[in-house]
């Protein structure tokens, strides 16, 4: 029996294409588990995909960059790199949110994209980036697994 989590969880891998006016459906169990977010936030992330945070998950974000003295430039630097590249979308009627240029360019996605559960956020990926990833991690899982203590 699943028990149901009081906080989001996002889980599973799904495949969709983005549509002529660059918008992706997000999985309806997905947008459930955001407990009713209408808003979600894309970013740009260093391994060349993309990740998305639904609000509460953003929210967080926000208090830790509060947190911030104005010394901390290295720091102040990071929030300064997310924020100006992030993109906050509405979900639409249809389940869809909207990908900006810059994004897409950003993660390699022209037609389909993997939206990868992260548990509490989730990442779109283009296949094959996403295929080389998996192949790799699956190559190292037991002795990553260790290193997070799982």
């Amino acid at each position: 029996m699943v028990t149901a989590l009081k906080r989001t969880v996002f889980v599973g891998t799904f495949r969709h294409s983005v549509d002529d006016k660059k918008r992706l459906a997000i999985p309806a169990k997905w947008r459930a588990a955001a407990k009713g977010s209408q808003e979600f936030y894309v970013l740009p992330d260093p391994k060349n995909c993309l990740v998305v945070l639904p609000a509460v998950a953003m929210e967080k974000m926000l208090q830790k960059a509060d947190e911030i003295s104005i010394g901390e430039y290295e720091r102040r630097d990071v929030v300064r790199v997310i924020a100006s590249r992030a993109h906050g979308t509405p979900c639409d009627k249809q389940g869809r949110v909207s990908l900006t240029d810059e994004l897409l360019r950003h993660a390699g996605i022209t037609k389909d994209a993997v939206l990868v559960g992260a548990l509490n956020r989730f990442e779109i990926w283009s296949p094959e980036r996403w295929e080389q990833l998996d192949r790799a991690a699956m190559a190292n899982f037991a002795e990553a697994a260790k290193q997070v203590g799982l």
